[in-house]
């Protein structure tokens, strides 16, 4: 699952996921 390194990602960022990976986390979803 490649959105699952993004989950780590937005853990490390917290609330501060700002980057465009929120946008791969619709398709996540």
């Amino acid at each position: 699952a490649k959105y699952n390194q993004l989950l780590r990602i937005e853990e490390q960022l917290g609330n501060h996921a700002v980057y465009p990976g929120k946008g791969a986390f619709h398709f996540a979803r």
